[in-house]
Protein backbone atom coordinates (compact mmCIF):
# COMPACT_ATOMS: atom_id res chain seq x y z
CA UNK A 1 0.00 0.00 0.00
CA UNK A 2 1.30 3.73 -0.05
CA UNK A 3 1.64 5.72 2.78
CA UNK A 4 2.30 9.73 2.46
CA UNK A 5 5.26 9.51 5.19
CA UNK A 6 5.98 13.08 6.47
CA UNK A 7 9.87 12.53 7.11
CA UNK A 8 10.60 16.33 8.55
CA UNK A 9 8.96 19.61 8.42
CA UNK A 10 7.47 20.63 5.35
CA UNK A 11 8.56 17.46 3.99
CA UNK A 12 6.54 14.86 2.44
CA UNK A 13 7.16 10.91 0.67
CA UNK A 14 4.72 8.92 -0.76
CA UNK A 15 6.51 4.74 0.26
CA UNK A 16 5.47 1.31 0.12
CA UNK A 17 4.25 0.10 2.76
CA UNK A 18 2.76 -4.07 4.00
CA UNK A 19 -0.82 -3.58 3.54
CA UNK A 20 -1.85 -4.50 7.11
CA UNK A 21 -3.48 -7.61 8.37
CA UNK A 22 -6.08 -7.61 11.17
CA UNK A 23 -5.11 -9.41 14.39
CA UNK A 24 -8.05 -9.93 17.62
CA UNK A 25 -10.36 -7.46 17.92
CA UNK A 26 -9.53 -5.31 14.42
CA UNK A 27 -10.01 -3.83 11.58
CA UNK A 28 -8.51 -3.33 8.34
CA UNK A 29 -10.44 0.07 6.67
CA UNK A 30 -9.53 1.23 3.15
CA UNK A 31 -9.35 4.96 3.74
CA UNK A 32 -11.60 6.59 1.85
CA UNK A 33 -11.48 10.26 2.74
CA UNK A 34 -9.46 12.49 5.40
CA UNK A 35 -9.70 16.11 5.94
CA UNK A 36 -6.65 18.03 7.17
CA UNK A 37 -7.59 20.10 9.84
CA UNK A 38 -5.34 23.16 11.50
CA UNK A 39 -3.48 20.78 14.25
CA UNK A 40 -2.45 18.96 11.29
CA UNK A 41 -1.16 21.84 9.50
CA UNK A 42 0.90 22.67 12.78
CA UNK A 43 2.44 19.32 12.43
CA UNK A 44 3.26 19.86 9.03
CA UNK A 45 5.08 23.02 9.93
CA UNK A 46 7.17 21.53 13.07
CA UNK A 47 5.32 23.73 15.59
CA UNK A 48 3.47 20.64 16.95
CA UNK A 49 5.21 17.98 19.11
CA UNK A 50 5.76 15.06 16.36
CA UNK A 51 8.13 12.07 16.31
CA UNK A 52 9.29 11.82 12.39
CA UNK A 53 8.76 10.09 10.46
CA UNK A 54 4.84 9.51 10.84
CA UNK A 55 1.69 9.23 9.03
CA UNK A 56 -0.70 12.02 9.93
CA UNK A 57 -4.28 12.05 9.47
CA UNK A 58 -7.21 11.59 12.38
CA UNK A 59 -10.22 13.17 10.41
CA UNK A 60 -10.96 9.93 8.27
CA UNK A 61 -13.87 7.85 6.80
CA UNK A 62 -13.77 4.58 4.84
CA UNK A 63 -14.79 1.35 4.32
CA UNK A 64 -13.99 -2.46 6.02
CA UNK A 65 -12.08 -4.42 3.97
CA UNK A 66 -11.06 -7.23 6.81
CA UNK A 67 -11.56 -7.63 10.03
CA UNK A 68 -10.56 -10.13 12.98
CA UNK A 69 -11.24 -12.61 15.26
CA UNK A 70 -13.96 -11.74 17.99
CA UNK A 71 -14.81 -8.22 16.14
CA UNK A 72 -19.02 -7.88 15.82
CA UNK A 73 -20.00 -4.50 15.44
CA UNK A 74 -18.78 -4.34 11.83
CA UNK A 75 -18.52 -6.19 8.76
CA UNK A 76 -16.00 -6.45 5.41
CA UNK A 77 -17.91 -4.10 2.99
CA UNK A 78 -19.34 -1.55 5.45
CA UNK A 79 -18.40 2.40 5.38
CA UNK A 80 -17.09 4.04 8.75
CA UNK A 81 -16.10 6.83 10.53
CA UNK A 82 -13.10 6.61 12.78
CA UNK A 83 -12.51 7.90 16.33
CA UNK A 84 -9.16 9.16 16.73
CA UNK A 85 -8.83 9.29 19.99
CA UNK A 86 -6.83 6.23 21.55
CA UNK A 87 -7.09 5.75 25.20
CA UNK A 88 -5.74 3.28 27.89
CA UNK A 89 -8.91 1.61 29.03
CA UNK A 90 -7.47 1.32 33.06
CA UNK A 91 -6.84 4.45 34.55
CA UNK A 92 -9.31 6.08 36.66
CA UNK A 93 -10.38 8.32 33.95
CA UNK A 94 -11.17 5.41 32.16
CA UNK A 95 -12.68 3.86 35.05
CA UNK A 96 -15.10 6.19 35.28
CA UNK A 97 -16.46 6.42 32.32
CA UNK A 98 -14.10 9.45 30.92
CA UNK A 99 -12.11 7.95 28.29
CA UNK A 100 -12.04 10.90 26.28
CA UNK A 101 -9.96 12.25 29.58
CA UNK A 102 -7.64 9.22 29.40
CA UNK A 103 -4.81 10.29 31.72
CA UNK A 104 -2.74 8.22 28.55
CA UNK A 105 -4.30 9.47 25.42
CA UNK A 106 -2.99 10.18 22.30
CA UNK A 107 -4.27 10.04 18.39
CA UNK A 108 -4.39 8.45 15.77
CA UNK A 109 -1.81 10.32 13.41
CA UNK A 110 0.58 11.66 16.36
CA UNK A 111 1.25 9.07 18.75
CA UNK A 112 0.65 6.17 15.86
CA UNK A 113 0.24 6.31 11.78
CA UNK A 114 -2.51 7.72 10.68
CA UNK A 115 -5.23 7.83 7.68
CA UNK A 116 -2.89 9.46 5.37
CA UNK A 117 -2.75 5.75 3.69
CA UNK A 118 -4.30 3.50 1.14
CA UNK A 119 -5.33 1.37 4.51
CA UNK A 120 -5.45 1.34 8.20
CA UNK A 121 -5.55 -1.34 11.30
CA UNK A 122 -6.88 -0.68 13.84
CA UNK A 123 -8.90 -1.46 17.19
CA UNK A 124 -12.55 -2.46 16.21
CA UNK A 125 -13.40 0.03 18.92
CA UNK A 126 -12.51 3.10 17.14
CA UNK A 127 -14.76 2.88 14.09
CA UNK A 128 -18.27 3.63 13.84
CA UNK A 129 -20.82 2.11 11.62
CA UNK A 130 -21.91 5.23 8.95
CA UNK A 131 -24.87 4.85 6.70
CA UNK A 132 -24.08 3.68 3.15
CA UNK A 133 -25.58 7.21 1.75
CA UNK A 134 -23.69 9.87 3.61
CA UNK A 135 -20.73 10.67 1.48
CA UNK A 136 -17.36 9.61 3.06
CA UNK A 137 -15.78 13.11 2.19
CA UNK A 138 -18.25 15.02 4.09
CA UNK A 139 -18.40 12.38 6.24
CA UNK A 140 -14.94 13.36 7.69
CA UNK A 141 -16.37 16.78 9.27
CA UNK A 142 -18.40 14.72 11.72
CA UNK A 143 -15.46 14.17 13.63
CA UNK A 144 -15.40 17.80 14.42
CA UNK A 145 -18.92 17.73 15.34
CA UNK A 146 -18.92 15.27 17.25
CA UNK A 147 -16.45 17.33 19.61
CA UNK A 148 -18.49 20.40 18.67
CA UNK A 149 -21.69 18.36 20.04
CA UNK A 150 -20.10 17.70 23.52
CA UNK A 151 -19.21 20.76 23.83
CA UNK A 152 -22.58 22.44 23.56
CA UNK A 153 -23.70 19.51 25.64
CA UNK A 154 -21.45 20.94 28.62
CA UNK A 155 -22.75 23.88 28.13
CA UNK A 156 -26.14 23.14 28.49
CA UNK A 157 -27.54 25.43 25.63
CA UNK A 158 -30.87 25.80 25.81
CA UNK A 159 -34.04 27.02 23.87
CA UNK A 160 -34.46 30.72 23.49
CA UNK A 161 -31.06 31.91 24.78
CA UNK A 162 -29.00 33.75 22.89
CA UNK A 163 -24.84 32.15 21.82
CA UNK A 164 -22.38 34.18 20.80
CA UNK A 165 -19.86 32.32 18.72
CA UNK A 166 -16.66 33.70 18.10
CA UNK A 167 -15.34 32.58 15.16
CA UNK A 168 -16.43 30.99 12.00
CA UNK A 169 -13.94 28.38 10.87
CA UNK A 170 -15.45 25.51 10.54
CA UNK A 171 -15.81 24.40 14.02
CA UNK A 172 -17.31 28.07 14.69
CA UNK A 173 -19.51 26.89 11.69
CA UNK A 174 -20.35 23.56 13.43
CA UNK A 175 -20.85 25.34 16.57
CA UNK A 176 -23.36 27.64 14.93
CA UNK A 177 -25.37 25.31 13.17
CA UNK A 178 -25.86 22.72 16.49
CA UNK A 179 -26.76 25.99 19.11
CA UNK A 180 -29.18 26.85 15.71
CA UNK A 181 -30.61 23.27 15.59
CA UNK A 182 -30.78 23.51 19.62
CA UNK A 183 -33.41 26.37 19.34
CA UNK A 184 -30.82 29.64 20.34
CA UNK A 185 -30.69 32.72 18.92
CA UNK A 186 -27.05 32.62 17.60
CA UNK A 187 -24.63 35.70 16.91
CA UNK A 188 -21.69 34.91 14.64
CA UNK A 189 -18.68 37.05 14.55
CA UNK A 190 -15.89 36.90 12.19
CA UNK A 191 -13.93 39.44 10.59
CA UNK A 192 -14.63 37.39 6.87
CA UNK A 193 -17.29 37.88 5.29
CA UNK A 194 -17.64 34.17 3.09
CA UNK A 195 -17.34 32.41 6.25
CA UNK A 196 -20.56 35.01 7.77
CA UNK A 197 -22.26 34.25 4.43
CA UNK A 198 -21.82 30.89 5.53
CA UNK A 199 -22.68 30.87 9.19
CA UNK A 200 -26.04 32.79 7.47
CA UNK A 201 -26.54 29.51 5.74
CA UNK A 202 -26.09 27.62 8.92
CA UNK A 203 -28.81 29.21 10.05
CA UNK A 204 -27.38 32.43 12.50
CA UNK A 205 -29.98 34.81 13.23
CA UNK A 206 -27.34 37.85 13.92
CA UNK A 207 -23.76 38.40 11.79
CA UNK A 208 -21.48 40.63 13.17
CA UNK A 209 -18.52 41.54 10.91
CA UNK A 210 -15.99 42.94 13.39
CA UNK A 211 -12.83 41.96 15.74
CA UNK A 212 -13.84 40.64 18.71
CA UNK A 213 -12.86 44.09 20.41
CA UNK A 214 -15.07 45.55 18.35
CA UNK A 215 -18.20 42.93 18.38
CA UNK A 216 -18.48 43.80 22.28
CA UNK A 217 -20.91 46.70 21.43
CA UNK A 218 -22.83 45.18 18.99
CA UNK A 219 -23.41 41.95 20.56
CA UNK A 220 -24.69 44.26 23.75
CA UNK A 221 -27.13 46.13 21.28
CA UNK A 222 -28.40 42.93 19.89
CA UNK A 223 -29.06 41.20 23.40
CA UNK A 224 -30.62 44.73 24.39
CA UNK A 225 -27.73 45.89 26.54
CA UNK A 226 -28.47 42.91 28.84
CA UNK A 227 -25.49 40.14 27.49
CA UNK A 228 -25.69 36.77 26.02
CA UNK A 229 -26.04 33.56 27.70
CA UNK A 230 -23.79 31.84 26.58
CA UNK A 231 -19.81 32.67 24.16
CA UNK A 232 -18.37 30.01 22.62
CA UNK A 233 -14.76 30.88 21.86
CA UNK A 234 -13.34 28.85 19.29
CA UNK A 235 -10.34 31.29 17.75
CA UNK A 236 -8.17 31.16 21.13
CA UNK A 237 -5.92 33.76 22.13
CA UNK A 238 -5.11 35.70 25.30
CA UNK A 239 -8.33 38.06 25.08
CA UNK A 240 -11.08 35.92 24.02
CA UNK A 241 -12.22 35.22 28.07
CA UNK A 242 -12.31 38.95 29.01
CA UNK A 243 -13.71 39.24 25.51
CA UNK A 244 -16.43 37.27 26.23
CA UNK A 245 -17.03 38.23 30.25
CA UNK A 246 -17.86 41.80 28.75
CA UNK A 247 -20.18 40.01 26.65
CA UNK A 248 -22.27 37.99 28.82
CA UNK A 249 -24.98 38.67 31.11
CA UNK A 250 -24.68 37.68 34.46
CA UNK A 251 -24.68 34.55 35.77
CA UNK A 252 -23.75 33.75 32.16
CA UNK A 253 -21.21 30.49 30.60
CA UNK A 254 -18.09 30.51 28.46
CA UNK A 255 -17.23 27.95 26.21
CA UNK A 256 -13.48 27.45 25.26
CA UNK A 257 -13.22 25.46 22.12
CA UNK A 258 -9.87 25.46 21.78
CA UNK A 259 -6.45 24.39 22.34
CA UNK A 260 -4.79 27.81 22.58
CA UNK A 261 -1.55 27.27 24.61
CA UNK A 262 -1.56 31.06 24.66
CA UNK A 263 -2.71 32.05 28.00
CA UNK A 264 -5.53 34.85 29.09
CA UNK A 265 -4.73 38.13 29.85
CA UNK A 266 -6.85 40.89 31.21
CA UNK A 267 -8.91 38.70 33.51
CA UNK A 268 -9.34 39.33 37.46
CA UNK A 269 -10.86 37.34 39.51
CA UNK A 270 -13.48 39.95 40.81
CA UNK A 271 -14.82 39.11 37.52
CA UNK A 272 -15.44 35.81 37.67
CA UNK A 273 -17.34 36.94 40.96
CA UNK A 274 -19.46 39.82 39.96
CA UNK A 275 -21.17 38.66 37.25
CA UNK A 276 -20.56 34.86 38.64
CA UNK A 277 -19.59 33.58 35.18
CA UNK A 278 -19.28 29.62 34.60
CA UNK A 279 -16.14 29.04 32.59
CA UNK A 280 -16.08 25.62 30.62
CA UNK A 281 -13.29 23.64 28.94
CA UNK A 282 -14.14 21.11 26.57
CA UNK A 283 -11.81 18.33 25.12
CA UNK A 284 -12.42 15.40 22.57
CA UNK A 285 -15.78 13.64 22.53
CA UNK A 286 -17.66 10.31 23.99
CA UNK A 287 -18.54 7.34 21.42
CA UNK A 288 -22.18 8.33 22.20
CA UNK A 289 -21.33 12.17 20.91
CA UNK A 290 -20.14 10.30 17.06
CA UNK A 291 -22.70 8.07 16.99
CA UNK A 292 -25.52 10.96 17.44
CA UNK A 293 -23.55 13.39 15.17
CA UNK A 294 -23.67 10.23 12.61
CA UNK A 295 -27.38 10.31 13.41
CA UNK A 296 -27.95 14.16 13.09
CA UNK A 297 -26.13 14.01 9.57
CA UNK A 298 -27.61 10.92 8.02
CA UNK A 299 -31.11 11.86 8.95
CA UNK A 300 -30.71 15.51 7.03
CA UNK A 301 -30.63 17.74 9.82
CA UNK A 302 -27.07 18.57 9.54
CA UNK A 303 -26.17 19.32 6.40
CA UNK A 304 -22.28 19.04 5.40
CA UNK A 305 -22.43 20.62 1.99
CA UNK A 306 -19.61 23.93 1.59
CA UNK A 307 -17.09 22.86 4.48
CA UNK A 308 -14.99 20.46 1.69
CA UNK A 309 -12.88 23.33 0.27
CA UNK A 310 -10.14 21.48 -1.95
CA UNK A 311 -10.17 17.96 -2.58
CA UNK A 312 -6.42 16.52 -3.45
CA UNK A 313 -5.75 12.48 -4.27
CA UNK A 314 -2.90 11.11 -1.89
CA UNK A 315 -0.47 11.81 -3.90
CA UNK A 316 -0.25 15.02 -4.28
CA UNK A 317 -0.83 15.54 -0.34
CA UNK A 318 2.45 17.83 -0.60
CA UNK A 319 0.79 20.10 -2.76
CA UNK A 320 -2.68 20.00 -0.72
CA UNK A 321 -0.45 21.16 2.90
CA UNK A 322 1.44 23.80 0.91
CA UNK A 323 -1.98 24.94 -0.19
CA UNK A 324 -3.18 25.10 3.21
CA UNK A 325 -0.36 26.79 4.62
CA UNK A 326 -0.19 29.54 2.23
CA UNK A 327 -4.22 30.25 2.83
CA UNK A 328 -5.29 29.33 5.65
CA UNK A 329 -7.92 31.77 5.75
CA UNK A 330 -9.41 30.72 2.30
CA UNK A 331 -9.96 27.28 3.48
CA UNK A 332 -12.26 25.29 6.01
CA UNK A 333 -11.32 21.76 5.35
CA UNK A 334 -9.31 19.78 2.32
CA UNK A 335 -9.96 16.38 2.18
CA UNK A 336 -7.44 13.95 1.00
CA UNK A 337 -8.89 10.65 -1.10
CA UNK A 338 -6.44 7.64 -0.54
CA UNK A 339 -8.44 5.28 -2.40
CA UNK A 340 -5.98 2.73 -4.20
CA UNK A 341 -5.63 3.63 -8.44
CA UNK A 342 -4.30 0.46 -9.25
Amino acid sequence: MKAAVLQAPRRFAIEERPRPIPGRGEVVVEIGATAVCHSDLDMYRGSHPLHYPAVLGHEATGTVVAIGAEVERVRPGQNVLINPVLVCGHCDCCRRGLDYLCRSSGIIGREVDGSLSEYLCLAARYVHPLPSHVALDEATIIETLSTVKHAQQRAAIARGESVVVLGQGTSGLLHTRLAVLSGATVIAVSRTQWKLDMASRMGAQYLVAASLEAAIDEVLRLTEGEGAEVIIDTVGGADTLSVGIRMLRPGGRFCSYSASSEPFTSVSAFQLYYKEITVLGARAMTPADIDESIDLVASGRFDLSGFVTMRYPLTAVAAAFEEYERNPDRILRIVIDSRPTD
